[in-house]
C-alpha cells in the first residue's frame, strides 16, 4: 500500500534522517535533512515533478522511519553508514569499481620501501595518488625507482637475504639488505622521494647538482654519473609536467552534466598544482537534483577511504556544503575547503573538468547505442526469449577433480559488472565429472534465482551440448523451464572456430571467427573462465601454504612465519635443540619442548621427511 501524507503529522520537525521501506521492510531509501517533516513534506508535494524514479520509490514505500540527530554532521555520518549497509536501490549509489591506486611509502621504518597501496590510512606514512589505472601507476613507481633505489622486496625477504638481488645489479637497488648502503644515505634517498611526493622537483634539482658536483670533484665519476642520468630524468618530468597552477595545492575539481535523467560526474585530480589523473561516474535515472547527487557523491566517495585534498571545486552550492566541508576536516585533522570557482585558474580547471564530464557522457552514449544493437542482433539471431540484457557466464576449474570450484560472471548492458560476480567451492564430486560438478553450479544459482525473483536473461554456459542439456534439466527440475535463455559455447578443436549449442537445436551455430557476437560471447566465457582459474589457483596457493608447523598445537599464523624466518625451513628446524627453538621470539621453553618433541615423534613415525 503506498503511503498517504496522513503519516506526515507522525514525522518530528528537527534534524535527522529518514528510511523509506517496503512492505517486506527492505530499505528503498535513506535520506537526511535539517527538517525532516518539511524534507518529506516536500516529496509528497513535487514527487511528479521530480520523475518518475521518485514517483515509482513513493509508490512502492509502504513505511518511514525517522532518526533524530544532535546536528547536521551527526545526520550526515549516520545517513553515510546507512548508505553502506543497506545500499538502498533508490539512492544515488557510486559504483566505485576501486581502481584508485596510489603510492605508499612510510620514512619511520629503518628501511623504507614503496608500494602500491588502495586504501589510505591514517598511520603516519606518505602517499602518492590517486591514479586512475594500474599502467600509470606502476610506471609511475617504475620511474621512481630508476632514480631513487629504494628496496623493493617484503620485510620477510629482506631480512633473510645473504647477497643482493638482481635489482642491486642492474642499479635499481641499494641493497640495505646486506648492508652495501649506510642508514644514514639510504635516509637522504627517502628524503628525496618525500621531496619528489610533495611535488618539490626544483628543489631535488639543486641536490642532485651539488651531490653530482661533489663527488666529481673527489673524481667518483661513476657515482657522478648516476646523479647525472637522475637529474636528467627529474629535469625531463619538470618540463612535461603540467602545471595549471603556481601554487603547489593539492585540490579535486569535480564537474557534473544532465541531460534528462542522466548525470555524469567528472573529477581532476590536481596534486602540487600538476593533473595526474581523472575519473569519471555516470548515474543514470537519477532521481536527484543535481545538487542532492553532487552531495551525495561527496559524501560517498570521500567516505570510502579516498585521499581528501586540502581544497574540492565543485559547480554549484550545496545545502549541507559547509557541513560536508567540517566533517572532511574532521577526517584528514586539517581545513578542506569547498568553493564554488568564478574566475582565474579555478575557474578554468572547472570549465575543463564540465567539459570532460560531458564528453564522457556522449562517448557512453554511443557506446550504450552499439551495444543495443549488438545485443538486439543476438536476441533475433539465437531467437532468443529475453532481450539479452543481463548475461550470466558460468565455469568450472578443477585439476583432476581435485578443489573443483564454479564461478559466475555478469556483463550488464555489454560490461562486466562485479557486484554479481560469485564464486562457488564445488561441495558434492570427489570424482572428476564435469557434467555433475556444473550441474551443482547452474543448480545453486537459478536456486537463488528462484527464491530471489533475480534472474538473469540469459546463462552462458562454457562447454558443449552435454553441459547445456544438464543446466536445461535442472530449470526443469525447479519448475522453472523458459524463465532463462540457456546458451553453450565450445571452444574449437585444433584451431576450429568456436561453437555455440541451443536447447531446442541439435546442430551448433558456427560464426565467421571475426563475427562481433561471437566474440562478445567469447569475452563473457573467457572472463568466467579468468575468475574460476584465479580462485582456483587462490585455493591451491593456500593448500600449498600448510606445512607440518600447522599441526603443531600453539603454533599459530605468527609463530609459524617467525620460525620459518629465523629457521629456513621445516627440517632446518628439526637439527635444532630446544634451547635454540625457544630463542625465537614469542616462544617460551615450555613451546619450544612441545615444538621438538612434535617433530621427533613425527620423524620417528614417518619414514619419509615432510
Amino acid at each position: 500500500m503506498a503511503l498517504s501524507e496522513d503519516i506526515l503529522s507522525t514525522i518530528p520537525h528537527g534534524t535527522g534522517v529518514y528510511l523509506l521501506r517496503d512492505a517486506k521492510d527492505h530499505v528503498l531509501y535513506v535520506g537526511k535533512a535539517k527538517d525532516l517533516r518539511k524534507r518529506l513534506a516536500s516529496y509528497f508535494q513535487k514527487r511528479r515533478e521530480q520523475g518518475t524514479r521518485t514517483e515509482a520509490l513513493f509508490t512502492r514505500a509502504a513505511s518511514i522511519e525517522t532518526i533524530l540527530t544532535k546536528n547536521e554532521k551527526e545526520a550526515l555520518i549516520l545517513e553515510c553508514n546507512l548508505i553502506k549497509r543497506h545500499r538502498p536501490q533508490y539512492n544515488v549509489v557510486l559504483r566505485d569499481d576501486k581502481n584508485y591506486l596510489s603510492l605508499r611509502l612510510d620514512p619511520c621504518q629503518k628501511f623504507p620501501r614503496m608500494t602500491i597501496v588502495r586504501r589510505l590510512a591514517d598511520d603516519g606514512a606518505i602517499y602518492f595518488g590517486p591514479f586512475s589505472s594500474a599502467a600509470s601507476v606502476r610506471d609511475t613507481l617504475r620511474f621512481l625507482q630508476h632514480i631513487f633505489p629504494l628496496r623493493r622486496c617484503g620485510d620477510v625477504v629482506f631480512k633473510s637475504r645473504t647477497r643482493p638481488c638482481l635489482n642491486y645489479q642492474i642499479k635499481r637497488c641499494a641493497a640495505p639488505c646486506v648492508a652495501l648502503i649506510s642508514e644514514e644515505e639510504y635516509r637522504k634517498l627517502v628524503d628525496q622521494v618525500v621531496l619528489f611526493f610533495r611535488g618539490q622537483l626544483p628543489d631535488l634539482v639543486k641536490i642532485f647538482t651539488k651531490e653530482m658536483q661533489a663527488l666529481a670533484d673527489r673524481m667518483e665519476y661513476e657515482k657522478a654519473a648516476l646523479y647525472r642520468d637522475r637529474l636528467s630524468a627529474i629535469k625531463r618530468t619538470l618540463e612535461k609536467q603540467s602545471v595549471t597552477s603556481t601554487r603547489l595545492v593539492d585540490r579535486d575539481v569535480i564537474g557534473l552534466y544532465r541531460q534528462d535523467g542522466s548525470v555524469q560526474i567528472s573529477i581532476l585530480f590536481v596534486r602540487n598544482g600538476a593533473v595526474i589523473g581523472h575519473k569519471t561516474f555516470p548515474f543514470r535515472e537519477a532521481p536527484a537534483t543535481n545538487e542532492e547527487i553532487l552531495s551525495h557523491f561527496l559524501r560517498q566517495f570521500y567516505g570510502e577511504g579516498k585521499y581528501i585534498p586540502g581544497e574540492i571545486l565543485i559547480p554549484l552550492a550545496m545545502e549541507d556544503q559547509a557541513v560536508i566541508a567540517s566533517w572532511l576536516g574532521e577526517r584528514t585533522g586539517e581545513n578542506v575547503s569547498i568553493l564554488i570557482p568564478q574566475r582565474g585558474d579555478r575557474h578554468r580547471l572547472l570549465l575543463l573538468a564540465i567539459k570532460n564530464a560531458e564528453g564522457s557522457f556522449r562517448q557512453k552514449l554511443k557506446e550504450e547505442g552499439d551495444i543495443h544493437n549488438l545485443l538486439a542482433l543476438l536476441q533475433e539471431k539465437l531467437r532468443l526469449r529475453y532481450y539479452p540484457e543481463h548475461i550470466e557466464g558460468l565455469d568450472i576449474s578443477n585439476i583432476g577433480g581435485k578443489m573443483a570450484v564454479g564461478s559466475l560472471v555478469a556483463f550488464v548492458n555489454g560490461s562486466p559488472d562485479r557486484n554479481f560476480y560469485r564464486r562457488y567451492k564445488i561441495k558434492l564430486w570427489e570424482q572428476p565429472d564435469d557434467y555433475a560438478m556444473m550441474g551443482e553450479v547452474v543448480s545453486r544459482r537459478l536456486s537463488r534465482a528462484k527464491e530471489e525473483n533475480s534472474w538473469p536473461n540469459m546463462l552462458l554456459i562454457d562447454g558443449g551440448k552435454g553441459q547445456l542439456n544438464v543446466a536445461r534439466q535442472v530449470l526443469k527440475d525447479l519448475g522453472c523451464s523458459g524463465r532463462v535463455d540457456l546458451l553453450a559455447l565450445a571452444k574449437g578443436k585444433k584451431g576450429e572456430i568456436d561453437k555455440v549449442y541451443l536447447p531446442e537445436r541439435k546442430n551448433p551455430i558456427l560464426w565467421e571467427r571475426n563475427s562481433p557476437l561471437l566474440l562478445y560471447l567469447q569475452r563473457i566465457r573467457d572472463e568466467a573462465h579468468r575468475f574460476a582459474i584465479e580462485y582456483h589457483h587462490k585455493l591451491r596457493k593456500k593448500g600449498l601454504t600448510r606445512s607440518l608447523l600447522d599441526e603443531i598445537p600453539g603454533v599459530g599464523s605468527v609463530l609459524k612465519k617467525r620460525l620459518l624466518t629465523h629457521f629456513g625451513s621445516v627440517e632446518k628446524l628439526k637439527e635444532v635443540s630446544v634451547e635454540e627453538i625457544a630463542s625465537v621470539k614469542g616462544i617460551n621453553p615450555s613451546l619450544a619442548a612441545n615444538i621438538k618433541a612434535f617433530l621427533e615423534n613425527y620423524k620417528r613415525a614417518h619414514s619419509i621427511t615432510e
